[in-house]
């Protein structure tokens, strides 16, 4: 009876883990634009909010490598201004700022496939 406990509890933290992974923009997922969650960044790999995209808040030093240099479209649901870094932790060039509550279907020529991290600035 152990056993079985055990085990139901591991699949509900493994879920619980999941759920967690995908909010925090560990993992691209693919998905619509309106599931990009309120008080959030989200960036995709195509433009209009399409392909696999990533969820962070208002700081993310990271992209992670599946996302890395791969940005295309940006929605900050966010109450801050955002700026884009070309590397991780917010090194490199500045690519754009996008200001709070504003999207860009694409973020054109200078910045796309460019982006690596964000933070509010």
């Amino acid at each position: 009876m152990k056993s079985k406990k055990s085990t139901v509890a591991s699949v509900i933290a493994g879920a619980c883990l999941t759920t967690a992974v995908v909010l925090t923009g560990a993992t691209p997922a693919s998905a619509d634009y309106r599931d990009c969650p309120g008080n959030s960044v989200c960036v995709w790999d195509n433009s209009n909010y399409d392909g696999a995209f990533v969820v962070g808040g208002v700081n993310l030093a990271n992209v992670g490598s599946t996302m890395n240099d791969r940005t295309t479209s940006i929605w900050n649901r966010t109450g801050s201004q955002i700026c884009f870094y070309q590397h991780s932790n917010y090194g490199g060039e500045l690519l754009a700022i996008v200001a709070p509550g504003d999207s860009r279907p694409n973020v054109g020529d200078a910045a796309n496939d460019r982006i690596s991290s964000w933070r509010g600035c």
